[in-house]
């Protein structure tokens, strides 16, 4: 993946709308942290759902919800919570959803249909 961003020269011509794949785009807010009445929406609320989530992969989603856990976020759903077993739901320091996805994937025991 490559990382480009706005403050890059982009003489080149390249900007974020000639990516193809994959692009995940990071951003801060400049001023608000100097704002007071700056109130920051995730997405998550009741009466403003939008944005949802970002999820990431992993080797074992357990070992990552153990490295996470001491940073003290929290999770919306712990990996053997609920009703879908073996993946997880962070909370990050802005109370925004972090998925944690096993790569390759779930086994729910579903029979492929041929």
């Amino acid at each position: 993946m490559q990382i480009l961003s706005f403050a890059d020269d982009t003489s080149s011509g390249e900007t974020m709308g000639n990516f193809f794949g994959q692009v995940l785009e990071l951003t801060h807010n400049h001023g608000t942290e100097n704002d007071d009445d700056y109130k920051l929406f995730n997405g998550n609320e009741d009466n403003r759902k939008g944005f949802g989530h970002v999820g990431f992969l992993v080797d074992d989603v357990y070992k990552a919800c153990d490295a996470l856990r001491p940073m003290g976020y929290g999770f919306k759903k712990e990996p053997d919570g609920g009703s879908m077993k073996g993946l997880a739901f962070a909370f990050d320091p802005d109370g925004y959803w972090v998925e944690i996805v096993p790569r390759g994937g779930l086994d729910f025991g579903d029979k492929r249909k041929v």
